[in-house]
């Protein structure tokens, strides 16, 4: 059993994210949990006093009449669906919510409300800060099968707690699992320890190993899954090295926002993406 939580805004690219969810990873077997978390204005200004009640009652009454449109969409037919009204911030709330849940997965949109700017800023936190694996979905993004996930592989290692969700990912959409490698010159040569703990991890999913000399690695990566058609890309967030980059807002931008392709960013301790019965 698989739980995912679902943060809105209420907004279109949020519906989007929504949908891409249900079809990533289905209903059978799988529980969904809608949130949305709200602020009050600044408790300083006097004249704002009964805001706080005012913003309660303007999120129930988003959350009511976004928990019917989504239990009344296709993907979600036959879904266990839960909905949840937060006081705090988002990135801290999704984990409260996912420990309390035993939550696997976080799956959101990259645009706000307004749409202002190319990432939302909670999209940017609730990747730098959170703890469970996270689906960001751009706005165009398709939303059928996955059949090519591209990884990002620093030649660091990783255990197979690290790669569950995107193993699961690649089992259930039966896809290809490209593991890309940015050279940081033409003499580097990939650790074949490394290439051979893969082979193994990966076992039986079909993978292949791709690589690519270059500097900026988020736009390396970006190249190489436009040439290979990749469906999504996926990174493992570290909290310091080769990828941290990619989760700056600058490279972010490139890397999951200029693509139409969702990125999946996997948690070093594994978060809650193991594989279960």
């Amino acid at each position: 059993m698989h739980h995912i939580l679902l943060p809105t805004d209420f907004s279109e690219n949020a519906m989007h994210a929504a949908r891409y969810a249900a079809r990533l990873m289905g209903v059978d077997g799988t529980a969904y949990t809608l949130l949305h978390t709200y602020l009050d204005a600044d408790p300083t200004v006097t004249s704002w006093a009964g805001m706080a009640e005012e913003l309660y009652k303007a999120a129930m009454e988003g959350m009511k009449e976004w928990e019917e449109r989504i239990r009344g969409m296709e993907e979600f037919r036959g879904a266990a669906i839960q909905a949840e009204v937060l006081y705090g911030p988002l990135p801290a709330m999704l984990t409260d919510l996912g420990e309390e849940r035993d939550a696997d997965l976080v799956v959101m949109g990259t645009l706000g409300h307004t749409g202002a700017g190319i990432l939302g800023s909670n999209a940017v936190a609730v990747v730098k800060q959170g703890r469970l694996p996270v689906v960001v979905v751009p706005g165009k993004a398709r939303t059928g099968p996955v059949g090519r996930i591209l990884f990002a592989d620093d030649q660091r290692g990783l255990a197979q707690a690290d790669m569950g969700m995107l193993l699961h990912l690649a089992r259930r959409h039966r896809s290809e699992v490209l593991l890309a490698h940015v050279l940081r010159n033409k003499e580097e040569v990939p650790d074949p320890e490394v290439i051979a703990a893969f082979d193994t991890l990966l076992g039986g999913i079909p993978h292949r190993f791709i690589a690519e000399e270059g500097k900026d690695v988020a736009a390396v990566i970006d190249l190489l899954a436009d040439k290979e058609g990749a469906d999504m890309t996926a990174v493992l967030h570290r909290h310091s090295g080769f990828l941290e980059g990619l989760f700056r807002v600058s490279t972010a931008k490139r890397l999951a926002l200029h693509t139409d392709l969702p990125l999946l960013v996997l948690r070093e301790d594994g978060g809650k993406g193991e594989e279960r019965a």
